[in-house]
């Protein structure tokens, strides 16, 4: 089996209740900036999602070169499982890299914006929320995690290294990054079905980590995996050893609020359904592009354009 290489990721597409909230919060406390107009999703894709006919709004947002979609699920969505960790294997977060983690937190809990505030997963020892460095070992970053207005998993990320090594650092989506049961195991998925490729792969422990993640003495494997472009973002499994990821009681629909879908662009979409025996799951759209939904032996959902 050729694997059918992906090109680059294109955008991370959530599901959010209401889409003005979300939007608003995003560019209030993120910095994220509208690109373009909100639009109707096409009928194809809405049904191929399991959204009906009904029109289903979605914004696109972007954050330096990166982009965000947001897609209005509504009030009947499934809401975000609760509770969740990073452990879970539903998680999926977007790392939002900053050059300054303590004035991207500040802007983070803004007073003077009338958008939701977030719920901290980070912790200082206190209790407070609070950003983290981890030690060099585990990469040396500082990183504040937390939870968007439907309980989505966010980062803010600063690279390690001191001001000045990092004042070429810009805004954008670093990565994202999905729990999985196997790291070894998944990590053969895509470089065997999309051919990715590993650009770091480490193990991160220890009471920064606990931290971090608000788990106690978590073990987690951490593999970065890179398209062939290597722009960004990249994608990042999670494979904890301690504590470990439950079983999934209901595997998430495509509709549901946990489920981010990794937009991704293919230069065989064809031969990549062929790869996942999804032949006849190809839709074409109005504009021409080839589509295919599909998930990943986690149940994380992808969807690939030629």
């Amino acid at each position: 089996m050729k694997p059918a290489p992906i090109t680059r990721i294109i955008r991370i597409s959530r599901n959010v209740v209401e889409l003005e909230r979300s939007t608003a919060f995003y560019q209030d406390r993120l910095g994220f900036q509208a690109s373009g107009q909100a639009f109707i999703m096409e009928r194809a894709l809405a049904a191929e999602l399991g959204f009906g006919a009904r029109d289903i709004n979605v914004q696109r947002l972007r954050l330096g070169e990166e982009e965000l979609e947001l897609v209005e699920a509504g009030p009947n969505a499934r809401p975000y499982p609760s509770p969740n960790t990073s452990a879970d294997l539903a998680f999926q977060h977007l790392a939002v890299r900053c050059m300054d983690i303590d004035i991207a937190f500040k802007r983070l809990y803004r007073e003077d914006s009338a958008s939701a505030l977030p719920t901290a997963i980070s912790r200082s020892p206190d209790g407070g929320p609070a950003p983290v460095r981890l030690p060099d070992s585990s990469g040396g970053v500082t990183a504040f995690k937390f939870r968007d207005p439907d309980g989505h998993p966010l980062e803010l990320l600063q690279p390690a290294g001191d001001e000045g090594a990092r004042s070429t650092v810009r805004a954008g989506v670093d990565h994202t990054a999905i729990s999985v049961s196997s790291a070894p195991s998944s990590k053969a998925f895509y470089a065997d079905s999309l051919g990715l490729t590993t650009s770091a792969y480490q193990t991160n422990s220890g009471s920064e980590q606990g931290l971090l993640d608000a788990l106690e003495n978590p073990i987690v494997e951490v593999i970065s995996l890179q398209t062939t472009s290597e722009l960004s973002p990249h994608l990042e499994l999670l494979g904890y050893r301690r504590p470990l990821a439950p079983a999934p009681h209901t595997q998430a629909k495509a509709t549901d609020i946990v489920s981010d879908r990794i937009v991704i662009r293919c230069s065989d979409v064809s031969g990549l359904a062929t790869n996942l025996g999804m032949a006849t799951r190809l839709i074409r759209l109005t504009s021409g592009e080839l589509i295919l939904l599909f998930r990943d032996p986690d149940g994380h959902f992808f969807l690939a354009i030629e």
